[in-house]
Parts: C-alpha cells; sequence; structure tokens
C-alpha cells in the first residue's frame, strides 16, 4: 500500500480559499521542497491541504510513548480514526491513502524528530500564524482570512510542497499495516502538534504558565525577556525551554566592563596569522547559520554597558531572504535572518531566526545591581516579556526534599517564604530576602553538619549563621553582618521549630 497520489491532487477541500479549492493551482518555484532539486512544476496537492486543515483546527490528537505514537483524526463522516506510526520501525498503522498519510508525516516532524525540512517549516508556518494573532487552534473562518494573506500563504505552499515529496520518499520504504487499535486514556501531546507543550495530566487546554509560552514559540524561535527577583529561577527557566527543542545553549554573563571581545569576539594572532575567535553571540549566530538550534541565553542583561545593549538592538533586527541577498548577495531560503558583522574579521554571520532564540534575564526591582534601563528601542524587539515570580511550593519542595530531609526542607521553605517580607523595602531589617540558590546552600550546609554530629535542630541554627545571614544581611562599618538582623533571622528559624516543622508528618 502506498499514497494514492491520483486522489491526493483531484482531492477538493474548501478550508484555504485564498489558495483554490482543488484543481491544478502551481506552486511558485522559490516555495519548492529541497527533498527534489528538479525544475519541474508544482500543483498544490490538496489532500495536504485537508490534512493541514485539520490539523490546526485542532481536529486531530496524538500521544506519544515510547516507539509508538497514536493519532486520532475525524473522517469524512465525522467518526473518529485512530491510526498510528511506529517510527523506528518504519511501520504505520491505518494510515490511508489520501489525507492521513500526511497527518502522520506531521505528527512524525512535531513528536518523532523526523523529516527536518518538514519539521522546520510547520515551525515556520505556526510562527506566521502567531504573528497574525490567531491562537491555536484555529477556527475555519479564521484559516480562511489567513489563507488571503501573502505571507501566510507563501508558508503554506512550502509545507505542502514538502508534505508530499516527504510522502512521497517516506512511504515508499514503510510497512503499511491495517489493524484495531485502542485509543490511550488522554491525549497527552495533542497540542505539540500546534506549536504548545503537552498538557499536564487531568488539563483540557493549553499550558499558560511561563515554561509553557516559551516553549510553545521556541520551537520555531523566540525573542524573550524574563524578569523576576534574583534566585527566583528566570536562568534555570531559560534552560529548560532551550533543552526542550533540543537547542544548543550559548550563555553571556551581563556585568559592567564587558568587551567586544567577551561580547561578539575577537582576532588573535597564532602563528598562522591572525584568527578570529568567536565570542557567545558570533558562536550563537553561527551555530544557527550552520543549521543548529541554538538558544543564546543573556544573563543580567540591565548589567550590560548601555553600548553593548544598543548592540544587541541592532543583533535583533532582523531581516528577510530578499534584503539579505541585496546586502550580502547570498541566496538563502526564505524566511527572516538575524545578521551579525564582526568588527576587523571581514566577515557577516546570518542566522535564520526559527533556528535561533534569544532568552534575556534581568532582576526587578531598585536594591539590584544594574547599569542603567530598559531602553524601550530593545524592549520593543522582544516578542515576549515574563515577570517570574518564585517558584510554587508543589515545584521547588521536590528539589529541596533532595538535598536535605523532608523535616529541614520545610523548615528552610518556610524561612525562605518569610524573608520575602522581612526586607528593608517592607519597613523591615533584611537587605534582600532568600532564594532558591540560597537555601539550597543552607540545607547542603545543614546536611554536612549533621553528618559531623549535631542534631538537625542545631545544624539549621549553625548553617543560618554561614548561608543566611551573609546573604539577607547588611553588613556594618566593621564588616559583619547588622546584628539586628541577624537576630531577627534567629528568630524566626526559632518560629518555625515551635510550629512543628522539623517532625511534622509527611
Amino acid at each position: 500500500m502506498t499514497i494514492n497520489t491520483s486522489s491526493v491532487f483531484s482531492f477538493k477541500t474548501a478550508k484555504f480559499p485564498g489558495l483554490g479549492k482543488g484543481g491544478r493551482v502551481q506552486i511558485p518555484q522559490h516555495l519548492h521542497s529541497q527533498l527534489d532539486t528538479s525544475n519541474r512544476m508544482r500543483i498544490i496537492p490538496w489532500a495536504a491541504a485537508e490534512a493541514v486543515a485539520q490539523v490546526l483546527l485542532g481536529r486531530v490528537e496524538a500521544e506519544r510513548i515510547p516507539n509508538r505514537l497514536t493519532v486520532q483524526t475525524i473522517d469524512k463522516d465525522g467518526q473518529p480514526v485512530l491510526m498510528a506510526s511506529h517510527p523506528a520501525q518504519a511501520t504505520w498503522v491505518n494510515a490511508g491513502q489520501t489525507v492521513r498519510p500526511y497527518i502522520l508525516l506531521i505528527a512524525e516532524a512535531q513528536l518523532a524528530a523526523k523529516h527536518t525540512e518538514l519539521a522546520e517549516r510547520w515551525g515556520a508556518l505556526l510562527h506566521t500564524i502567531d504573528q497574525h494573532a490567531v491562537t491555536l487552534p484555529a477556527t475555519e473562518d479564521q484559516l480562511a482570512t489567513l489563507s488571503h494573506t501573502a505571507e501566510f500563504k507563501d508558508d503554506l505552499q512550502r509545507v505542502l510542497d514538502t508534505l508530499y515529496y516527504t510522502g512521497k520518499l517516506y512511504a515508499d520504504t514503510c510497512s503499511w499495516i491495517t489493524g484495531p487499535l485502542s485509543a490511550p486514556s488522554a491525549w497527552t501531546h495533542s497540542p505539540v502538534l500546534l506549536g504548545q507543550s503537552p498538557r499536564q495530566p487531568g488539563e483540557p487546554g493549553a499550558d499558560l504558565s511561563e515554561e509553557g509560552r516559551l516553549t510553545r514559540r521556541a520551537a520555531y524561535g523566540i525573542r524573550a525577556l524574563l524578569v523576576g527577583p534574583t534566585g527566583c529561577g528566570k536562568t534555570e527557566l531559560g534552560k529548560r525551554v532551550a533543552l526542550s527543542t533540543g537547542s544548543t545553549i550559548v550563555s553571556l554573563k551581563g556585568r559592567p566592563g564587558l568587551e567586544d571581545r567577551d561580547m561578539i569576539g575577537f582576532i588573535s594572532p597564532t602563528l598562522q596569522g591572525a584568527r578570529w575567535v568567536d565570542g557567545p553571540l558570533a558562536r550563537a549566530m553561527r551555530l544557527a547559520q550552520q543549521g543548529t538550534r541554538t538558544t543564546l541565553l543573556i544573563d543580567e542583561l540591565l548589567r550590560l554597558d548601555a553600548y553593548h545593549r544598543n548592540a544587541l538592538i541592532g543583533l535583533l533586527d532582523d531581516v528577510s531572504a530578499t534584503e539579505l541577498k541585496a546586502t550580502l548577495g547570498v541566496d538563502v531560503p526564505d524566511g527572516r535572518y538575524y545578521t551579525l558583522d564582526l568588527p576587523g574579521a571581514g566577515e557577516v554571520l546570518y542566522a535564520p531566526t526559527r533556528l535561533l532564540s534569544v532568552l534575556c534575564t534581568t532582576n526587578a526591582g531598585s536594591s539590584y545591581t544594574q547599569s542603567g534601563e530598559l531602553d524601550p528601542a530593545l524592549l520593543r524587539r522582544f516578542q515576549r516579556v515574563m515577570f517570574v515570580s518564585y517558584p510554587a511550593e508543589a515545584v521547588i519542595m521536590p528539589v529541596y526534599a533532595k538535598a536535605a530531609t523532608p523535616g529541614t526542607a520545610r523548615v528552610a521553605y518556610a524561612l525562605e517564604v518569610a524573608t520575602r517580607s522581612m526586607t528593608v523595602d517592607q519597613g523591615q531589617l533584611l537587605a534582600r530576602p532568600m532564594n532558591t540558590g540560597v537555601t539550597l546552600n543552607f540545607l547542603a550546609e545543614v546536611q554536612d553538619l549533621v553528618q559531623a554530629g549535631l542534631s538537625e535542630t542545631n545544624a539549621l541554627r549553625e548553617a543560618l549563621l554561614v548561608t543566611v545571614t551573609p546573604f539577607c544581611c547588611e553588613l556594618t562599618d566593621e564588616g559583619l553582618p547588622d546584628p539586628a538582623a541577624v537576630n531577627a533571622l534567629k528568630a524566626r528559624l526559632e518560629e518555625q521549630f515551635r510550629k512543628g516543622l522539623l517532625h511534622k508528618a509527611a
């Protein structure tokens, strides 16, 4: 069994009226798939267009378990149809011959890391939909409206041509079988088809957490600023998002006095002559230019000098493929590109925006040392600005419990929360509250002291003095932590003991 090519082209669908409803509609050459390098005429495969519509309308469910994808769609009579793919064995179950094979290809691209060109073009299509302020799953009216916009039509035709040639090349290598299938207990991975995060158990809709929002967009490139108090997990959030999309992470730590060589790169003398050495910005650009999905993580953005923040504005000004060809004379696939001129090297790097995400963090509040305010021109370059708060108890307590006993973890977390209302900003004595990093150091010291023979209670008291007070308390003129602030911390710790948190039953 294989795809019925005749039915694919004779199929009719009214989902994209701006493109047509059937017939021999030609795909422009600059939109052709690179899977077939011939110059032959390409016609829209209308069955593939119907498959795309079904996915974008949210009529396709998906669940991924090791070695199998289960997919459900709706047939022409409105009845659910179950299909499956075993990517490692290149086996399809109940794939049909017209529309359903293309639905399986999209699912494999999004959920099984297969079909690279399709995954990239599908991501670009989702990005264009997002740029038109359409939230997926879309309605039929929204798809019809989108189909009359030039950018969406181009991206859709790219996807359709790639779907056709992916199917043509891949289907012949597959084993096609039919048989009974059982629906999974939950369709966890359906949102991933739309560039969104998997559903949490029992969650009916999209993940609206900071991580969920970022992960959806990072799949096809995002520029985002994460704002929040020190130690709330902004950098770790950025790393998790990058890893969830399979990105290579390139990091840059903001600090005053940073030089061009530390940020962009420099020319180094060698025995073979002068050689350019990439800094973090150039390294991230070069990786993405070479086809590697990359995340540039810039920590403490506002500690950069104004000069380097302005350089970042230039980097985040993306250009079209046409502009890139006009300025650099290079032929690249359609899309948007970042560019970076390497000073003194005579080289300009260019990276597709879909492969390079830029995630920046900055601390919130006037008490943090920063080099300046956020320039509105830079702020405009970010597609998302996320205000990140401290992790919820349900999220962070399992982390603390791994670092110590449940009792000491409860005490440490309660003390951390208490310090948030004990700062000078609230009219109290502490210079700053505890954060996740301080709490983990606190717990590590407690464990060391317990192993040295102290009771948990005394270990908590002693560890407080060398981990929490140096961070939370201002120093006196003598260079010692403010005694009043230290006593306030000690009193709050004793309060947790009186509450019985140390020996409370789990």
